[in-house]
C-alpha cells in the first residue's frame, strides 16, 4: 500500500504495536550494540565514525566489505547490569556445543550474561528445552524472541561461519573454519581439530606470510596521510616484529612437543592434553594502539575458538592466549582474563613473561617460555 496509507493505518494502533516504531527501536538497539550510533535519551541520534564507515557500503556487494563486517560483528558487546558478553561469539560456541540447533534457539546468544564457560553451560542447558519453555524460563516476550532469532544466525550464514540446512525450520552447525561454509565437509572428528584451512608448521616455517596476506589486518595499517614509501616501510617493520615473536614463541612450544598449526590464527599448539590458541600483537607504544590491539586479540581468539575445539565433553581443551610485544595495562589484562584469555608478553632475548591466568593455563610449558 502507499506509504501514507500504511502510516495512517498503523497510527490507529497503540504506539507499542505500530510496526514502523518497533522496527526503528530494534534498529537503534542493533546499531548501539554494533557501536554505529550514540543514542541517548532526550538527545539526537548521532552516527559514530564506525557507523559512518558502514554507511558508505550501502548498495555495494557484501564481498567488497566482508572484512569490515567480520571484525565489527565479532567484537559486538552486549552489556547489562549482570555483566558483558559478546553475542556473536556466544552464538558460535552454542552452535559448536549443539550442532543441529534450530534457528529459533540461537536467540539464546543474546541471553548470555558474560563469556564465561559457566554461563555458556547455562545457555547450552537452556537450548535443550522446548522453545516455549525457554521463553518462560528467561521471561522474554514472543515479539522480542522473534526479533532476537533473526539477526545473529543470518549474519553467521552470510559470513560463512555456519552451515544451515535448507529446510523451513533451519538447523545450524559450524563451518569447518571461519568463513568456510561452502568448503567440502570435513570428516567426523573425535578430538581437538584444526580447520581445513590450517596448515602444519614448524618453528622454521611458521609466520612466513607476505605482507599481502595482512592487507586487511588492522594491526598492520598505518596513517593514510604519510608518504607511501614511509607507510610501506612501517607496515613491513611491524610485520617483521610480529613474525619474529610468533617464531620465538613457536620454537618454545615445539620444544615441549607441541604440534604447531597456523592460519587463520597465529599459532595453534596441540598437545595430548590441551590446545593453545595464540594471537600475537605488536604495539606502537600509544594508548590508542593498545586499545585497538587488545580488542583485536579478544575478538580473534573468541572467534577462532569454536572452529578449533571439538564440541564433545572429555576431549582436549582449547586455552586462549594473547601475546603482546610489551606489557599491557592491568585494566586491559583483567578485561581479557574475564573472557578466559591468558596474557603473555615478550621480555627480550626470545623470552616471555605471563600473568597469573596464563601461568595456570600453560603450567609446565611456562618454564619453556622463560
Amino acid at each position: 500500500m502507499p506509504v501514507d496509507q500504511y502510516i495512517n493505518e498503523q497510527r490507529t494502533r497503540q504506539p507499542s504495536n505500530q510496526s514502523f516504531r518497533t522496527t526503528a527501536r530494534g534498529l537503534r538497539e542493533l546499531y548501539r550494540l554494533l557501536g554505529f550510533i550514540i543514542d541517548e535519551s532526550g538527545r539526537p541520534v548521532v552516527a559514530t565514525p564506525l557507523g559512518r564507515q558502514a554507511a558508505t557500503f550501502a548498495g555495494q556487494p557484501l564481498v567488497t566489505h566482508l572484512d569490515f563486517w567480520r571484525s565489527t560483528i565479532r567484537v559486538m558487546i552486549h552489556s547489562t547490569d549482570q555483566g558483558t558478553s559478546h553475542p556473536y561469539q556466544v552464538l558460535l560456541r552454542l552452535v559448536g556445543q549443539r550442532p543441529g540447533i534450530i534457528r529459533a534457539k540461537c536467540a539464546l546468544a543474546l541471553e548470555a550474561r558474560n563469556d564465561s564457560p559457566e554461563e555458556l553451560a547455562r545457555i547450552v542447558a537452556l537450548a535443550d528445552l522446548p522453545e516455549d519453555n525457554i521463553r518462560l524460563r528467561i521471561n522474554v516476550k514472543q515479539s522480542n524472541w522473534n526479533n532476537a532469532k533473526k539477526i545473529l544466525p543470518s549474519w553467521a550464514e552470510q559470513l560463512g561461519d555456519v552451515i544451515a540446512t535448507r529446510h523451513q525450520n533451519k538447523r545450524y552447525r559450524l563451518a569447518d573454519a571461519p568463513g568456510q561454509a561452502n568448503a567440502e565437509p570435513a570428516p567426523t572428528q573425535v578430538a581437538t581439530r584444526t580447520p581445513r584451512t590450517s596448515r602444519p608448521v614448524t618453528p622454521e616455517t611458521i609466520a612466513r606470510a607476505g605482507l599481502a596476506e595482512f592487507h586487511h589486518d588492522p594491526e598492520f595499517e598505518v596513517p593514510i596521510n604519510i608518504d607511501p614509501t614511509a607507510a610501506n616501510r612501517l607496515r613491513l617493520d611491524r610485520l617483521r616484529r610480529h613474525n619474529l615473536i610468533v617464531t620465538e614463541l613457536a620454537a618454545r612450544l615445539a620444544h615441549v612437543g607441541a604440534q604447531l598449526y597456523e592460519d587463520p590464527f597465529d599459532i595453534l599448539a596441540l598437545t595430548a592434553a590441551a590446545g593453545l590458541l595464540v594471537e600475537v600483537k605488536t604495539l606502537d607504544g600509544t594508548d590508542a594502539d593498545e586499545r585497538e590491539r587488545v580488542r583485536d586479540a579478544l575478538g580473534q581468539l573468541l572467534y577462532y575458538e569454536p572452529f578449533t575445539a571439538a564440541p564433545l565433553a572429555g576431549h582436549a581443551t582449547i586455552h586462549k592466549i594473547a601475546c603482546f610485544e610489551a606489557p599491557i595495562s592491568d585494566a586491559h589484562r583483567e578485561w581479557l582474563n574475564d573472557s578466559e584469555i591468558g596474557v603473555i608478553w615478550t621480555v627480550g632475548n626470545g623470552l616471555f613473561a605471563a600473568d597469573a591466568r596464563a601461568t595456570g593455563v600453560l603450567g609446565r610449558y611456562l618454564e619453556e617460555l622463560r
